[in-house]
């Protein structure tokens, strides 16, 4: 275990979900979630973290089409909500969704409290040409209020440029959420969160992903903590893992120089 270097006064437990979902089949996604979900619970966390899109894969629509995501996606939901009341613990879950007064699909990071409440969704604004044609641009900027705290969410590239942290800042934001499906390589992440931290001085948690997509090779892809500008620490191992930090409930620094890790390998198998 990590050496706490600010143990003193109240914190918050944070549990990351780096594992690989499926492209190909959502059922094995939302099982393989489940377990996941159920061995961080044994960590005792207050909040759960999963990657963009857990529920269905980044690249699912090439496959599976996205008519599905009309009624099963509130299903889903529904069973992640009650997951979060009946173990009373907050969940981020980035899942697609469907607004039928809008007609639109979006990808979304949804979060759920330990009553099992959606208190707040996010939809994902600089969406990508390609896998990500599906999906349209969310509009809103808005932190979510959990407990006392107010919590800014990214997806992915919604790091990319400042506008959006920097909206969220504005509104009293005191930490930067973002699940994210950002593989290493030609265009990976190359100081994105380290700049965003900076520009709004809050602290940055990226759950990521691993594994192989159907087109993109995400092993290597990093979750990380950013904190003033600087990446402190991350995990970037192609192992699927759930990865825990504390951090300080008053300003969400880090009381640790490291990750705790639960390496996966092999764990949980589909079905």
């Amino acid at each position: 275990m990590a050496k706490l270097t600010n143990p003193s006064g109240p914190s918050i437990r944070i549990a990351l979900l780096h594992f690989a979902p499926r492209y190909d089949s959502v059922s094995d996604n939302v099982a393989m979630l489940k377990r996941l979900f159920l061995k961080a619970v044994e960590l005792q966390p207050d909040l759960i973290l999963t990657p963009e899109l857990a529920v269905s894969g980044y690249e699912f629509c090439e496959v599976l089409g996205k008519e599905w995501i009309k009624a099963d996606g509130p299903i889903i939901l529904e069973k992640f909500s009650r997951l979060a009341r009946d173990h009373q613990v907050a969940l981020v879950l980035g899942i697609p969704s469907y607004e039928a007064e809008s007609d639109k699909y979006y990808n979304a990071a949804i979060f759920i409290n330990e009553q099992g409440q959606v208190l707040g969704a996010h939809h994902k604004i600089l969406v990508l040409p390609g896998a990500e044609a599906w999906s349209s641009p969310g509009a809103e900027i808005k932190p979510v209020a959990w407990r006392n705290h107010k919590i800014g969410l990214l997806i992915c590239a919604d790091a990319y440029r400042e506008n959006i942290a920097a909206e969220l800042a504005q509104q009293g934001a005191q930490v930067l959420i973002s699940p994210a499906a950002w593989a290493p390589g030609e265009h990976g992440p190359n100081g994105e969160w380290e700049q965003r931290s900076k520009d709004t001085g809050l602290p940055l948690l990226v759950c990521n992903r691993t594994g192989q997509g159907a087109l993109v090779n995400f092993e290597g892809s990093s979750s990380v903590v950013v904190v003033a500008g600087r990446r402190v620490f991350e995990y970037s191992d192609q192992k699927p893992a759930i990865l825990t930090v504390e951090v300080n409930a008053e300003n969400w620094q880090p009381r640790s120089d490291q990750f705790e890790v639960i390496e996966l390998d092999g764990y949980p198998e589909p079905g």
